[in-house]
């Protein structure tokens, strides 16, 4: 993440404004709202954390909006043999939209949570430092669940005879295991970044997995490389809404 964006993010995230950690939080905010709508949106929910699903759907909605107008999604045939499929299937012009409001809709998930889940973005797991872990004593264990028992059922106190060499009374004793060897992650190979599943995808915009395959896969690799194009674009408008304050 570049300076710009961690600044615009601390300033955008309402527990840094509870805290009042970030001074010139009102410029930020001023030269974040010159940008672009979208823009501005997507950088709400992904670097400020502002996760409401009432600004993931504007923001889908304006994304399925630019994306329509601009007709590069609609690749590999020509607008008749286009209309003369949707007119075979018998999808109406309703379903169409609503089909690319979803797809705009999971492409903006994907990146806003694209780190790996696993091991957080990292690519590696283990490493961590030595942990401390409490082990039961075996070795009293008996003779506390005995004073346990009479304790229950007597009426006086019993005096207990010398502690537990090995918890010395405690009735546990500490373990310090060796720390796990650091190791790539195996759920995104190494990349940090969380793996595409076309199941999820084709569910998330109401299609068969073999349709996804066919006519979806690479309109989802062309609409992440969009959004990577509106977030540099981004930056740059911020970057001269600050320089003109």
């Amino acid at each position: 993440m570049s300076v710009l964006k961690e600044r615009a993010g601390i300033a955008m995230n309402v527990r840094v404004q509870l805290a009042d950690v970030a001074p010139d939080r009102q410029v930020t905010l001023g030269a974040l709202a010159l940008v672009d709508e979208l823009g501005n949106m997507l950088w709400h929910m992904k670097y400020g954390q502002d996760l409401k699903q009432r600004a993931l759907h504007r923001a889908s909605l304006l994304l399925a909006s630019r994306i329509t107008l601009g007709g590069r999604y609609r690749r590999g045939k020509s607008a008749v043999a286009k209309a003369a499929d949707e007119k075979k299937q018998g999808d109406s012009g309703a379903d169409r939209a609503s089909l690319l409001v979803r797809f705009a809709e999971r492409a903006i998930v994907e990146w806003i949570a694209d780190q790996c889940q696993v091991c957080g973005g990292r690519g590696m797991l283990g490493g961590g430092g030595r942990i401390t872990k409490r082990v039961d004593c075996k070795a009293c264990l008996p003779v506390r669940g005995a004073i346990n028992d009479r304790l229950r059922f007597s009426r006086w106190p019993i005096a207990d005879g010398s502690p537990c060499p090995v918890c010395y009374g405690k009735g546990f004793y500490e373990e310090h295991p060796f720390p796990e060897v650091p190791h790539l992650c195996g759920h995104c190979n190494g990349s940090g970044k969380e793996p595409v599943s076309p199941s999820k995808r084709a569910l998330a915009i109401g299609v068969p997995l073999d349709q996804y395959h066919r006519r979806w896969a690479d309109r989802f690799d062309w609409l992440a490389s969009v959004l990577l194009q509106i977030d540099a674009a981004t930056e740059q408008e911020f970057e001269r809404g600050l320089r003109a304050r």
